[in-house]
Parts: structure tokens; C-alpha cells; sequence
């Protein structure tokens, strides 16, 4: 029934996004209105992971891993607003402000994952989610896959959403859920529930044709907004905090 449910509501995610959400370019273009009550709830931070110097994973004909995760990133952030659910972006464009004391590029990359880091932990009630792109050797790796943070509620969310990016973007994928790596320092620094969602392969040729397309970056943004709302009883049950009207929804 749960399964029923979740793919349900990414049905619903789309079929808003696509009647209300996505009519015009990103830049200048709609911009869901923000209907957030004052009351304490959970607040979803979207991280679009690299950006700035640090451009990510490159596909063999050249498409760029840092404006594919902003662009699924925004795409979250409007269907999450429209949902009435509090958001904050790590970061709205591919430009990074850097210090003039970050020399080099690894400084750079080091100081923009320790402001990121500091961002998250001011947020109260956060639920983090980051966006990336994978990429192999070869080219048979393929679909998408959540990583997830070693904090209370993190493994729980991230087998949702692997469950639901199978069910309803490719049931023949194969990943599973897994705990991110303990080499990835802002996943592992964090003390609120966080999901890495690598979304792709960009090394494969059918996973980077579709994130080529704008229908398959809504879906893939309408999966995970699914993921977290259907999963937000749970995780503001991790800060004490009680929505009514969620409850009686579930």
C-alpha cells in the first residue's frame, strides 16, 4: 500500500509541476508562491552538488555534471515550495564567492563545502538532500542511487527514495541504498538526516541522453520531493515536532 502511495504521489508531483510549475525558462521564469505557516516544521535543504571552480563529473560528449544538479535542484525547490514546505538552496547559480584568502582550486572547493556545512548547521529542523551525478570507467554502469548519511533517519529515508526513483523511473536498475563513504566530508560532518542522491551515470550513454531532456529532470525532482514528503511524518518525529494535519493524512 505505502508503494501505492508514493508512486502516487510522484503521479501528482507531475502532473502539478507540469500544469503549474515549469511554463517558462529557469531564468526569469515562474517562481512558485511560498504558502509556509510560521509554525516550527522541518526545513529541506537542497544542495546542487559542485558548482563554481569545481564543475563535477563531465560526460564523453561534454555535458556538465554542476548545471544538470542546480537544474534538478531548482526544480525540487519549486515543487517543494508549492507543497508549502520551507526551503533553502546551498547554492542558485553555477557562480561561487570565494575569499580572496582560497588560492587555489582545492582551497576553494574546501572553503565552499565548510560554508555549505555552516549553512546546514544553522538551519533548525533541517532535512538535507544532495544532488549529483555519478560516473564510471566504463560505460554499463547505469541508475540512480541514494547514499545515506550516517544520522538518525537518513538510512530510512534513503530506501524510500531508492525504492521509489526504481518503481517510477526504471525498474531495471539494480542499486540498492548505501551508506555514504566515510571519505566524503560534508555528508559525514552533518547531525541532521542527509540523503546524497547520485541521480545518474553520466558516463552512460542512455542515463546522460534522458538528463538531457527537461521531462526527465522533473521527474527525477518529483521523485525525490515525493520521497521526502512521504516520509516528513517520520522525520519531524526525529525533532518532536507534530503536524496535524500530516497526521491525519497518513
Amino acid at each position: 500500500m505505502k508503494r501505492i502511495l508514493s508512486a502516487a504521489l510522484a503521479l501528482l508531483l507531475l502532473l502539478a509541476a507540469a500544469f503549474v510549475v515549469f511554463r517558462r525558462p529557469w531564468r526569469g521564469g515562474y517562481k512558485a508562491v511560498r504558502t509556509v505557516s510560521d509554525k516550527a516544521a522541518l526545513t529541506l535543504i537542497i544542495d546542487a552538488g559542485h558548482g563554481g571552480e569545481d564543475g563535477g563529473a563531465v560526460s564523453p560528449s561534454g555535458l556538465a555534471e554542476s548545471g544538470v544538479n542546480l537544474d534538478i535542484a531548482m526544480r525540487i525547490d519549486a515543487l517543494a515550495a508549492f507543497f508549502g514546505v520551507k526551503t533553502v538552496m546551498t547554492r542558485e547559480s553555477e557562480e561561487i564567492a570565494y575569499s580572496d584568502a582560497a588560492d587555489t582550486t582545492r582551497e576553494r572547493k574546501t572553503e565552499d563545502q565548510r560554508a555549505r556545512l555552516e549553512l546546514i548547521r544553522s538551519v533548525p529542523n533541517a532535512v538535507f538532500i544532495s544532488i549529483h551525478q555519478n560516473e564510471y570507467t566504463t560505460q554499463q554502469p547505469f541508475g540512480a542511487q541514494a547514499l545515506y548519511a550516517p544520522t538518525e533517519g537518513s538510512r530510512e529515508l534513503a530506501l524510500e527514495l531508492q525504492e521509489l526513483l526504481i518503481s517510477s523511473l526504471d525498474t531495471t536498475n539494480r542499486r540498492a541504498a548505501a551508506q555514504i563513504q566515510d571519505t566524503i566530508f560534508l555528508m559525514n560532518s552533518l547531525d541532521c538526516p542527509a540523503v546524497l542522491i547520485e541521480c545518474a551515470f553520466l558516463s552512460n550513454p542512455g542515463d546522460e541522453a534522458k538528463l538531457r531532456t527537461e521531462e526527465y529532470r522533473l521527474k527525477l525532482a518529483a521523485v525525490i520531493t515525493a520521497g521526502f514528503l512521504q516520509n516528513r511524518g517520520e522525520l519531524s518525529a526525529i525533532y518532536g515536532l507534530y503536524d496535524h494535519d500530516l497526521e491525519a493524512k497518513e
